[in-house]
C-alpha cells in the first residue's frame, strides 16, 4: 500500500462528504456577488467621473468661445481681461484653475488671428487610491480686424 492510498473503509465516506459538498450551492451566488461587486462598482465611479470630466472640459470650450466672441468684438481687450472673463464664466459653473492664453498672429490683409488657449487640469479622487490628474488643452482661433491697416492688439 503506498502513502497516499485511503484505506478501503475511509473511501467511501469521502465520496459521500465531497458529492454532498459539491451538490451544495447554498450562498454560492452570495460569494461571487462579493468577489464581483467591488469590480463593477469601480467601473460604476470610473464612468462617471469620466463623464464629469467631459462635462467640465466641454463648459471650459464654451467659456473660451465666449471669450473669444468677447474679444472679436472689442479686439483691445488683454491677455487678464479675457482670463477674468473666462473666470467669472467659469466660477459659475463650479470650475477653478483654468489658464487662459492668447496668442495673436502678425496682421495681414487688414485682419490677424489670435489664438485663444485654455488648459485644465481634471483631477479624478478615487477612494483608497491616489488622485489621478487629466489634463486638457483647447484652443479657439478668431480674425480679429485692426482698425489701422497692418495693426493688431
Amino acid at each position: 500500500m503506498s502513502d497516499r492510498a485511503i484505506p478501503s473503509a475511509i473511501a467511501p465516506r469521502c465520496k459521500q462528504k465531497a458529492s454532498a459538498f459539491a451538490g451544495n450551492t447554498s450562498g454560492g451566488a452570495a460569494i461571487e456577488f462579493a468577489l464581483i461587486v467591488p469590480f463593477l462598482i469601480m467601473l460604476l465611479f470610473g464612468i462617471f467621473a469620466f463623464g464629469w470630466s467631459m462635462n467640465s472640459t466641454s463648459s471650459v470650450r464654451y467659456t473660451l468661445e465666449a471669450s473669444a466672441r468677447s474679444l472679436q468684438l472689442n479686439n483691445t481687450l488683454t491677455q487678464s481681461d479675457i482670463q477674468a472673463i473666462a473666470t467669472q464664466k467659469l466660477k459659475a459653473l463650479g470650475l477653478q484653475n483654468v489658464n487662459v492664453t492668447i496668442a495673436t498672429d502678425p496682421a495681414s490683409g487688414g485682419f490677424c488671428m489670435a489664438h485663444v488657449n485654455a488648459s485644465y487640469a481634471f483631477v479624478i479622487n478615487f477612494p483608497f487610491f491616489s488622485n489621478f490628474p487629466i489634463s486638457y488643452s483647447t484652443t479657439v482661433n478668431v480674425p480679429l480686424l485692426s482698425s489701422v491697416k497692418g495693426a493688431c492688439p
